[in-house]
């Protein structure tokens, strides 16, 4: 059994982690602005506070570091670089500090640039898009990103090992409606307008997967092996998309024929693959999404359902 903290744990995708780690005989302490209601010692302020963070940080193994500003609707750019970047520095100090050998960095797929942010939106070079592809971030919320991994991978090389987990939009129940909503209308949807707590997200493809996989990839991460100083990143999502299109089709339609199509047999087997290369993630990791929510969308006009 390991002891390990979660910031933002008692967040949408927190509560899962915790959750998981959990039910898997591990001791978690999670650290978030109220306590939540799931079995685990309870730290309740800012992850910013570095005395708060240093004192949560006491005695664990291992840290999982969600809390974030966590898209590009949920505050301006001056409070995703604050808490985003102040707070992944603050929880990397204080676990140098108390002497934490394993950090797992929830990252995001938008580090790549493929942002929905109209007219910065970069299409990307090719697909499927594998770790070699550049990133290209143009918005505050996914430059946070790319600035946060780039934080994580030098204090791993200062002598601790560290895990990115680039997940894509994070398909919590509670966006269900919103999810549906867009599907009806892809073009002219402007969430939130179904009552989720944020806009359908998953950029211009529709990616998405579920909370219960994004758990697993953590905790798979934490098991990693891997020596002092290395840094690992991972791309993950659900096997198919949300999109009503397939993906390769989508992708023309977009952006015509600017986009190199570098295996074509991906997409032959699953038209509705995404546009990440997911096979690191597979072999190394360990990790194969075993949810997906195009159910979700079964009966609604041209959606098919995937392989």
């Amino acid at each position: 059994m390991s002891r390990i903290l979660v910031t933002g744990a008692a967040g949408l995708l927190g509560r899962h982690v915790v959750r998981d780690l959990t039910a898997q005989g591990h001791a978690v302490r999670g650290l978030d602005r109220r306590a939540g209601e799931e079995p685990a010692e309870w730290v309740v302020g800012d992850v910013t506070d570095p005395a708060l963070v240093a004192a949560a940080m006491a005695g664990v193994d291992a840290v999982c570091h969600i809390a974030a500003v966590p898209n590009i609707w949920s505050g301006d750019g001056q409070a995703i670089m604050r808490v985003n970047l102040l707070g992944t520095y603050t929880v990397l100090e204080a676990a140098e500090a108390a002497g934490v050998r394993r950090m797992v960095f929830c990252s995001s797929d938008s580090v790549a640039g493929y942002t929905v942010r109209e007219g910065r939106m970069l299409p990307p070079r090719y697909a499927p898009l594998d770790l070699d592809h550049p990133l290209l971030a143009t918005d505050p919320y996914a430059v946070s990103k790319v600035l946060g991994e780039g934080m994580v991978r030098a204090w791993a090389l200062r002598g601790m090992s560290a895990v990115a987990l680039r997940t894509v939009f994070v398909a919590y129940p509670e966006m269900a409606a919103e999810i549906v909503a867009r599907a009806r209308d892809p073009d002219a949807y402007r969430g939130p307008m179904a009552g989720g707590p944020s806009a359908a997200g998953g950029g211009p493809l529709h990616h998405h997967i579920d909370p219960r996989d994004v758990a697993r990839a953590f905790r798979l991460a934490l098991g990693l092996s891997m020596a002092p100083g290395d840094f690992e990143p991972f791309y993950l999502s659900a096997r198919v998309t949300l999109s009503p299109e397939p993906t390769l089709d989508r992708l023309r339609r977009l952006h015509g024929d600017a986009v190199v199509v570098r295996a074509p047999e991906v997409y032959a087997r699953e038209p509705f693959a995404p546009l990440y290369d997911l096979t690191h993630a597979e072999r190394r990791l360990g990790f194969v999404a075993e949810h997906d929510q195009r159910h979700l969308l079964a009966g609604l006009p041209g959606f098919a359902q995937g392989d």
